[in-house]
């Protein structure tokens, strides 16, 4: 809380994000950390596209809903190992700076299309000249809709 006030003057800006998330199964239960998360991008990308879904699900449950700090390489290096990683090889590579430039680069490149936050989705239709991108979470009606605009359909 204290570093909502410092950034955005409270936390009235996750009430709806938090509503949205509880309609569907994600309520923030005990999201407490806003971490820096570039380490646990790092782990994605070494996690490789087999292990990308549930390293993904075990750092989203593990930041916004058990209130673990997903900037911290022993909390990463556990959530690894329980998702079946080596926690010698990735506790060296977190330690290290391997996959760090390809992440920032990725970062730079998100911005420049207009990522702010996540989620964030880009969709790319017939009824559109370039990607259409938006961010929030939506609802599957919501997402059809977007779907169906996008697509010309």
């Amino acid at each position: 809380m204290a570093y909502n006030r410092r950034r955005w003057g409270g936390d009235g800006w996750t009430h709806s994000l938090r509503r949205k998330g509880a309609a569907v199964g994600a309520p923030f239960a005990n999201w407490k950390v806003w971490p820096n998360t570039l380490k646990a991008h790092r782990l994605m990308r070494l996690a490789g596209a087999e292990r990308n879904d549930m390293m993904k699900a075990a750092l989203f449950r593990a930041c916004y809903e058990e209130g673990r700090n997903v900037s911290d390489t022993e909390t990463l290096v556990e959530l690894a190992v329980a998702n079946g990683m080596d926690a010698d090889t990735t506790r060296t590579y977190l330690c290290g700076d391997e996959g760090e430039a390809e992440v920032l680069q990725e970062i730079d490149e998100a911005r420049r299309l207009g990522v702010s936050g996540v989620p964030f989705f880009v969709i790319d239709g017939d009824a559109v000249k370039r990607p259409f991108g938006f961010s929030g979470a939506v609802g599957s009606e919501e997402l059809v809709a977007l779907f169906e605009e996008v697509s010309g359909k």
